[in-house]
């Protein structure tokens, strides 16, 4: 099992840092993201812009948990990115939008997500559901 990391920042349960996987078209927020998971002391194993290059990096790197925007650059959406990747990889995906309506929660559901994040969010929110999700994993 990979590690759950608390208020004070430790790793509890293992040795490693969960490794995580941004897939975020806006590239401020990436980095806002990927600031805030490594300040929590997760391992972000990447971060990409379009659902081509998420699917390359979860073959390559296979991450504990991939945070998925849903309107993301490219040909497909990150619902439609997140379907492919459950095809070849059972990683946890976390949907993170601004906001998502009944339709597309309907369709986003067909993938079986781990959760949902409303943007913005607060980063204890951010950490909580990570935290959560690993736990189930």
């Amino acid at each position: 099992m990979k590690g759950l990391i608390n208020d004070d920042r430790d790793i509890i349960l293992s040795m490693s840092a969960p490794r995580i996987l941004i897939v975020e078209d806006e590239v401020v927020v990436a980095m806002y993201i990927e600031t805030v998971l490594s300040s929590f002391g997760f391992d972000v194993v990447g971060t990409v812009t379009n659902g081509e290059d998420a699917q390359r990096v979860v073959r390559e790197n296979s991450p504990d948990l991939v945070l998925m925007d849903i309107n993301i650059e490219g040909d497909y959406d990150g619902i439609e990115t997140t379907r492919r990747i459950k095809s070849f990889s059972s990683v946890p995906v976390i949907f993170v939008s601004a906001y998502i309506d009944k339709e597309t929660k309907e369709r986003a559901k067909d993938t079986q997500p781990a959760g949902y994040l409303a943007k913005p969010f607060k980063n204890k929110e951010l950490r909580d559901i990570i935290n959560d999700t690993l736990a189930k994993a």
